[in-house]
C-alpha cells in the first residue's frame, strides 16, 4: 500500500512540475513579446548611440515620423536669465521670455560637449559646428519651464560639423527656471538668472537628404 501511495504521490509532483514549467514558459514567452512589441514600437524613441542610458520620456514633443534620435545631452549647469522690460506706461515687467547659458553632455560615447546661448543657439565645443533654433511646440510643465520642440532654422558653421544632420531639437526632463513675475523696475533691476535642468534631444532625417543629380 505505501509503494502504490509512493508511486501517486511521484506521479503527482511530475505533473505539478510539469504545469509550473508550462505555466512559466507561457508567461516568459508572452512577457518577451510584450517587451519585443514595446521596442519596436518606440524605435525611434531610443538614442541609438551605444552605451546611451537615455529613454524620451512619455509626453515629449517630438517631430514624428520621418526623423530619429542622433544625439541627446542632459545640462551639467546652466540658467535659463530673465530680464526687465519697460512698458509703454513706463513701468516695468519681467519678461516671460528667457535667455539660455548651459553647458550640455552627451549620453553615451563621446561624450562630447556643447555650449547653449542666446538665440536659442547650440554650439559643439569639439568642431564649433552651430544651429539655430526657433520654437514649434510648447508643452507646459508645473513647477518648471516647459517642454519644447524647436526645429533648426540656419546652421550657421562655415566648414562641416556634427551638428550638421540635427533638423529638430526637443527640450525634455526640466527642472527649475521658472523666472520671476509681477512688477520690477527697468532701470533699477538688473536681470535674474535662474538655474535649471534639462535634457535636450537633436533629431536628424531617417534618411540621408538626396544629392542632385550631376
Amino acid at each position: 500500500m505505501r509503494s502504490a501511495l509512493g508511486k501517486w504521490v511521484g506521479r503527482h509532483k511530475l505533473a505539478t512540475t510539469a504545469i509550473a514549467a508550462a505555466a512559466l514558459v507561457a508567461v516568459g514567452t508572452g512577457t518577451a513579446s510584450a517587451a519585443t512589441d514595446a521596442a519596436q514600437a518606440t524605435d525611434t524613441t531610443l538614442d541609438a548611440t551605444a552605451g546611451s542610458h537615455f529613454r524620451l520620456p512619455a509626453g515629449a514633443p517630438t517631430p514624428g515620423s520621418g526623423f530619429r534620435i542622433g544625439s541627446a545631452y542632459h545640462v551639467t549647469a546652466g540658467t535659463q536669465t530673465y530680464a526687465c522690460t519697460a512698458n509703454a506706461d513706463g513701468t516695468g515687467t519681467w519678461a516671460t521670455k528667457s535667455t539660455p547659458e548651459a553647458q550640455l553632455k552627451r549620453y553615451g560615447r563621446p561624450a562630447t560637449t556643447i555650449h547653449h546661448y542666446a538665440g536659442p543657439r547650440w554650439e559643439s565645443n569639439v568642431d564649433h559646428s552651430i544651429i539655430l533654433g526657433a520654437v514649434d511646440q510648447t508643452t507646459p510643465k508645473d513647477g518648471t519651464i516647459p517642454w519644447l520642440l524647436l526645429h533648426v532654422v540656419a546652421h550657421e558653421n562655415t566648414t562641416p560639423g556634427e551638428l550638421d544632420k540635427v533638423a529638430f531639437i526637443s527640450r525634455v526632463n526640466t527642472t527649475g527656471g521658472v523666472g520671476p513675475t509681477g512688477a520690477c523696475t527697468p532701470s533699477t533691476d538688473a536681470p535674474r538668472s535662474v538655474a535649471y535642468t534639462a535634457d535636450y534631444v537633436f533629431w536628424v532625417p531617417c534618411t540621408p537628404p538626396s544629392r542632385p543629380a550631376r
